[in-house]
């Protein structure tokens, strides 16, 4: 890595980590100034809410017919972590219609209107990327500042901030997923290769899912015949279920998969279903070899806060 790449990671991952969140706030907001410009005598201009609604169809919409494999696909490249290799690949001239391109649309239309970010630091921070610790789901949030109450202004204002927020998120996970910063080296585990969050349709909210994947080589360092294997994790944080993580292994042509969760109400519930769930892997067309659920969630490494953080109070 050139000396001059990590030396500018070194200096912008400080301001990143302090200033980041997680997305599940930025939706929320787009949300609500969505739902009050549909009635309001002064509606949004045109270009600021179609932007607005093109970042609420990137969410992944589990309960719509077609969802699919293909639509998790989807969702991953239009996470924002490829964005500068898609449009290298396609041109400087060509706009991105992933995440992290309609949020900088966003900003700078949102800029043009006049709305102005204060200086913010989040109250609680989402941790930040890891490719070594435990994933974290990011439960729905709720407009921090809603334009019911007639301060359009101060709605768009907070929004221009939730929006700045989610872009240091994503930029640190395009940093941490190229080894540019993020894990200590005092952090144990196995790394993964890849970080990204996954915006989740839940009713009228959204949850953010967070993703981790890596190349998986076997124990004497060569590669399975059918391509390498392959490790997944994943964790979700829903007001129904609780807190979840998933860890799966595809290797050798199997599918392995450690599903745990923290409500025994949602074990019950996982328990209960675990033929239709070895179905749809059947459907799918993958060899399920191994299916637990288990009571808890996985130990997690130490957390490594991104904001000065009181832990006296």
């Amino acid at each position: 890595m050139a000396p001059q790449l990590q030396s500018a990671a070194d200096a912008v991952l400080p301001r990143l980590t302090e200033q980041q969140a997680g997305l599940s706030a930025v939706f929320a907001q787009i949300g609500s100034v969505m739902n009050v410009s549909s009635v309001s005598k002064t509606p949004l201009p045109e270009p600021v809410k179609q932007v607005m609604q093109q970042i609420l169809g990137l969410r992944l919409q589990p309960q719509g017919d077609g969802f699919s494999g293909k639509s998790i696909e989807a969702a991953v490249k239009n996470s924002g972590l490829f964005r500068e290799a898609a449009l290298l690949g396609a041109g400087k001239q060509a706009q991105g219609s992933d995440l992290k391109s309609l949020l900088l649309n966003l900003k700078s239309l949102l800029t043009d209107f006049g709305a102005k970010a204060a200086p913010f630091k989040p109250l609680v921070q989402t941790p930040v990327p890891s490719l070594k610790r435990s994933p974290q789901g990011e439960r729905p949030a709720s407009a921090a500042i809603s334009s019911e109450a007639g301060d359009t202004k101060a709605a768009l204002n907070r929004l221009l901030q939730d929006t700045d927020a989610a872009l240091s998120r994503i930029r640190l996970g395009q940093m941490v997923s190229r080894g540019l910063g993020g894990d200590d080296p005092v952090v144990q585990g196995r790394a993964m290769d890849v970080t990204l969050d996954l915006p989740l349709a839940v009713g009228d909210q959204t949850a953010v899912l967070q993703l981790q994947i890596g190349r998986d080589p076997e124990q004497d360092g060569a590669e399975d015949e059918e391509g390498g294997a392959w490790r997944l994790r994943f964790a979700l944080d829903l007001t129904e279920t609780g807190p979840m993580e998933a860890a799966v292994s595809l290797r050798g042509g199997g599918t392995y998969v450690s599903l745990w969760v923290d409500r025994g109400d949602t074990l019950e519930r996982f328990s209960e279903n675990r033929e239709s769930l070895e179905a749809t892997f059947a459907h799918a067309g993958l060899d399920l070899r191994e299916l637990r659920f288990l009571r808890g969630l996985p130990r997690r490494t130490e957390a490594r806060f991104g904001a000065v953080v009181d832990r006296q109070s």
